[in-house]
């Protein structure tokens, strides 16, 4: 398309905005916004008011347009036309952003490439036991789906001399076994709906664990810390927690009749309906913990505790 020489809104040489939008195939709005962003010179107006593109316009539009292509962004861009403006042809600093921006790439790529690593080999852990279809059962009474998942998530970190250990689909059953070679910290682990009843985990260290619907009924964990744990759920029934760390845990909802807490600190703990029937509470400190609907059928939690409700 030519420049307009003669036209109803005057003599003026340049483009109407839509015709500069379809010479160069961008729409109109976003011709609009490079206006805004001071990427275009504000255009010429005829004695009528029409906006008139020039073919500086025209140019750095398709300035923008290339350049785009090697994926630079358009604060990137300003900066190529800023230093042109000042008569400077910006050869080494268009070259260096595009390095840069191939960099950024590469390790887009090779992190995508280790999540797609993760989740594959998440899924290879449970993809047999999988069924091929959708099941319908109304007695289900949990959420088998949850367990696989959960079952599937790699949250330990081992050390490289532990390379060699076993390998284990059930992932309570590798927690017990690091226990035994002398692992006590596991933080941050994704344990929902674990089964560790009966387990001897006493002096192991579970700040900010996933926990929830986890079974450690029985269990042993004396001096134990849960410390921001999240234990929603869980069922504690005759476990010995004696001096065990609950400080700003999660228990909403969890079972810990019969459990001997002597000692425990539930510190600014949610413990909203939990079970506490029949517990031994002796020493134990509620500071600041919420007890909203908690059982403390057949317990004495007003001797010898802090407890402040």
């Amino acid at each position: 398309m030519e420049p307009i020489e003669s036209n109803p809104v005057g003599r003026a040489r340049g483009w109407l905005i839509g015709e500069l939008s379809n010479l160069v195939e961008i729409p109109v709005q976003t011709i609009r916004y490079y206006e805004r962003l001071e990427l275009l010179r504000k255009p010429h107006r005829t004695e009528q008011g029409y906006r008139i593109y020039s073919t500086d316009a025209l140019e750095r539009l398709l300035f923008i347009q290339g350049v785009k292509a090697f994926g630079l962004s358009l604060d990137e861009i300003k900066q190529l036309m800023d230093l042109q403006a000042l008569h400077t042809i910006p050869y080494a600093t268009f070259k260096l952003m595009v390095k840069r921006k191939l960099d950024k790439l590469d390790l887009q790529i090779q992190e995508l490439m280790t999540q797609r690593q993760n989740i594959s080999q998440r899924l290879d852990l449970i993809a047999e036991v999988l069924p091929d279809c959708d099941t319908t059962n109304l007695e289900l009474e949990q959420n088998h789906l949850l367990n696989l998942i959960s079952t599937s998530t790699n949250s330990i970190d081992l050390e490289e001399t532990q390379c060699d250990r076993p390998m284990f689909l059930d992932r309570s059953q590798e927690v017990l076994y690091m226990y035994s070679v002398g692992r006590r910290n596991f933080r941050l682990i994704n344990l929902i709906s674990a089964k560790l009843n009966g387990a001897n985990l006493s002096g192991a260290d579970f700040t900010n664990a996933k926990l929830m619907l986890s079974d450690l009924c029985e269990v042993s964990m004396i001096e134990t810390k849960f410390v921001g744990a999240n234990l929603a759920g869980a069922m504690m029934s005759e476990a010995c927690l004696q001096k065990a760390d609950f400080t700003d845990a999660l228990l909403v909802g969890a079972d810990l009749s019969g459990a001997d807490l002597e000692g425990a600190n539930f510190t600014a703990a949610n413990l909203g309906g939990v079970n506490f029937t029949g517990a031994n509470l002796r020493g134990v400190d509620f500071g600041e913990a919420i007890l909203t609907g908690a059982d403390f059928t057949k317990t004495d939690i007003l001797q010898g505790n802090n407890f402040l409700a």
